[in-house]
């Protein structure tokens, strides 16, 4: 499901990244951000709302401390959520399952499946981790809450399981058999995420991949084949944001219409946000971070 949003009336938007169980530090963004807690959890004196790229759950300390911190945001109309690949994998669990691992996170399941896949407010858009034309389309009335579409995403080659793995995974190429390539945390990879906001066209791998490798080859290209699906995204469209990517200090959050927010909590200690005030091109500006030693 496409969310479709319409007020224009909130004075700006505070996009937070993968926030993966770290309630505390969640809060502490939250607060250096101008937030409040007050009889009705945490919000704005001016009236911004925030925005959260999905992936709320599972890695860190406090999973259920930061779902319910969000949840009473979002019930008093200061928080939209986006599914993240982490909550999606969760609802499928429960489907084919009737019913998932973590016992605690059950009271939690029928609001996470009221969540959109994606949202496209008038002056910008989120989604987890690409807003691939294509997909975007096909799924702009798919439910959560639709135990026959998650159904059809467990279905290895299924038309709503590739979708699904373009917007909330983003998009993958084949790596070369002959190199073994690793990624930051030094673990072996057969594919890796380009940047597909891109145009493909006469890039290298060293040009192309977004989630940085080792060793990476900047004299071949991803095969042809697996970057015509490639939509690039650029101005005029709206400015979108991203999550997943688990982006390390050196990498750039900010390329062109398309904002990553997400630099890898756990592993960084760093929770990132965007401060949002409908601009019509992201600014450096308005990146913002906390960590644990702040």
């Amino acid at each position: 499901m496409i969310q479709v949003v319409v007020d224009q009336k909130t004075i700006g938007y505070d996009i937070i990244g993968d926030v993966h169980g770290h309630a505390e530090l969640l809060r502490k963004l939250l607060t250096s951000l101008g937030y409040t807690k007050g009889k009705f959890g945490f919000c704005h004196p001016a009236g911004r709302k925030t925005v959260f790229v999905g992936d709320l759950i599972n890695r860190g300390p406090d999973t259920i401390g930061t779902l319910n911190l969000v949840r009473e945001m979002h019930k008093h109309g200061n928080a939209m959520i986006s599914v993240g690949n982490h909550e999606f994998r969760l609802i499928q669990q429960v489907v084919k399952n009737g019913s998932q691992k973590e016992k605690e996170l059950e009271p939690f399941i029928p609001w996470i499946r009221s969540w959109p896949l994606f949202l496209d407010f008038p002056t910008f858009r989120v989604v987890h981790a690409a807003w691939h034309f294509p997909s975007i389309a096909f799924l702009q009335d798919a439910k959560l809450c639709d135990d026959h579409f998650i159904g059809q995403t467990l279905e290895k080659g299924s038309n709503s399981q590739e979708a699904i793995q373009q917007i909330l995974y983003g998009l993958k190429v084949s790596l070369p058999e002959d190199l073994t390539m690793k990624d930051r945390f030094g673990i072996p990879r057969k594919k890796g995420r380009i940047q597909w906001w891109k145009n493909p066209k006469g890039k290298s791998y060293a040009d192309y991949l977004l989630s940085p490798m080792y060793p990476v080859p900047s004299d071949r290209s991803p095969p042809s084949r697996e970057v015509k699906k490639v939509t690039p995204y650029a101005f005029p469209e709206k400015p979108v944001f991203i999550g997943h990517y688990c982006l390390p200090p050196r990498v750039p959050k900010i390329n062109g219409q398309v904002v990553c927010v997400d630099g890898c909590v756990t592993c960084d200690k760093e929770l990132w946000a965007y401060r949002f005030n409908h601009e019509a091109h992201p600014e450096h500006s308005g990146l913002f971070s906390t960590s644990f030693d702040q």
